[in-house]
């Protein structure tokens, strides 16, 4: 959206109006705005949103912990709005999966429904665990449709959201606010989209990627690969940038998303630092359960990761993308504990850490396989390219 001229124009007309109201009736017109807003660019999405979050609102106070019947409730609520997005976002790939044709139904899938599902979700388990007491409808209403952060994230929490709100206007935070829509600004359209989508691929795009890759060299797909990280990093996290900067203009401080993951020691590390309100929340509320429920730290990593990796998108590429970082932050784990076990200590000295920074990114960098979105691209292709990076060149 922020490609649109009229992002801006709403943005920028919604500030001052925001901070002249009443501070009583602030919340509910931004709640209006980001509507309206949203209504223009998806009317059906908007509207089918407003209704399932004025269910969970009316809903929600009834799932007092300790009863068994509101938890049915909770499970319900939670299990209706999963296949909402499963129907939008699931069933039409796995129906073209099985039955490709001409005739395939395609549906359009509601804006920002991965993320304001994630939402829903996270409002109604600490409503049933009792952690949210504040009821206000203009309040929920805002947290869920804040227009910055609609498409792109973060997955903000709604006690969070509560928390940090300025009562009055000042000029630092929209200095700050300002300032981070520039870095937003400059990193999505210099840096990502002009340096690591045009300058550094060396000719090569997701189409052209497979079919050329038998005459191509292994260090030309690690260059490859390397920038095809780069730009997802720098365009993701500069859509959060903006949102971030944007909400500070109303006096809200959203939840931070990315801290460098460039510099991440481990796969551990790094998935404190990437997509870091995903991976707080599929702790919360995947990982914890399914370890606390079959004691398995194994199951419980992977059970976190086919879920994020399914979270983007319900395709097997994704699904293996996300099982392959389950396995790398496993396979860290194993070696943390041999380090600890014999006592290999030298490893925290010296240029030992560095050494670590790049393995993780390289990593990383090896996992864009999957995140190629090509024309023919498919599990086998990945392979393909998996294979090429260490100098093996399968059949096409």
């Amino acid at each position: 959206m922020i490609g649109e001229l009229s992002f801006w124009l709403v943005l920028f007309m919604a500030v001052p109006i925001f901070w002249l109201l009443p501070k009583s009736l602030r919340f509910g017109f931004l709640a209006a705005v980001s509507f309206g807003y949203l209504g223009t660019v998806e009317l059906f999405g908007a509207c089918a949103l407003l209704i399932w979050t004025l269910t969970f609102y009316c809903l929600a106070p009834r799932l007092a912990p300790g009863k068994t019947m509101r938890h049915m409730l909770g499970a319900g609520l939670i299990l209706a709005i999963f296949g909402y997005l499963a129907c939008f976002k699931y069933v039409p790939q796995l129906l073209a999966a099985i039955a490709a044709g001409p005739h395939e139904a395609k549906l359009l899938i509601p804006l920002g429904i991965s993320y304001y599902t994630f939402k829903l979700i996270h409002y109604v388990i600490e409503s049933g665990r009792g952690n949210i007491r504040d009821r206000s409808l203009q309040q929920f209403l805002c947290y869920v449709f804040l227009f910055p952060a609609f498409t792109a994230g973060p997955i903000e929490r709604f006690d969070h959201f509560l928390r940090e709100q300025q009562d009055r206007w000042n000029l630092d935070s929209t200095v700050q606010g300002l300032t981070r829509i520039i870095c937003g600004l400059i990193k999505k359209f210099v840096f990502a989209d002009f340096f690591f989508r045009k300058c550094f691929t060396g000719g090569l795009c997701h189409n052209t990627l497979l079919v050329r890759l038998s005459d191509l060299t292994t260090p030309t797909v690690w260059v490859y690969l390397a920038a095809l990280y780069m730009y997802i990093y720098l365009d993701f996290s500069a859509y959060t940038d903006i949102a971030i900067g944007c909400s500070r203009l109303f006096g809200i401080r959203i939840m931070e998303n990315f801290n460098f993951p460039v510099f991440a020691r481990d796969m551990r590390d790094f998935w404190r630092r990437w997509h870091m309100t995903l991976s707080g929340w599929c702790f919360n509320y995947v990982y914890m359960p399914v370890l606390g429920l079959f004691r398995r730290p194994a199951l419980a990593v992977y059970a976190a990761f086919v879920v994020i990796g399914l979270w983007h998108a319900g395709t097997l590429l994704r699904l293996g993308w996300g099982l392959y970082h389950a396995t790398g932050v496993l396979a860290f784990t194993i070696w943390s504990r041999a380090k600890r076990r014999y006592g290999w200590t030298f490893f925290e000295r010296g240029l030992w850490p560095w050494a670590g920074i790049l393995v993780t990114q390289v990593f990383v960098c090896s996992s864009m396989i999957f995140l190629v979105d090509g024309k023919g691209y498919n599990l086998y292709g990945a392979l393909r390219v998996l294979a090429k990076l260490f100098f093996i060149d399968l059949p096409a």
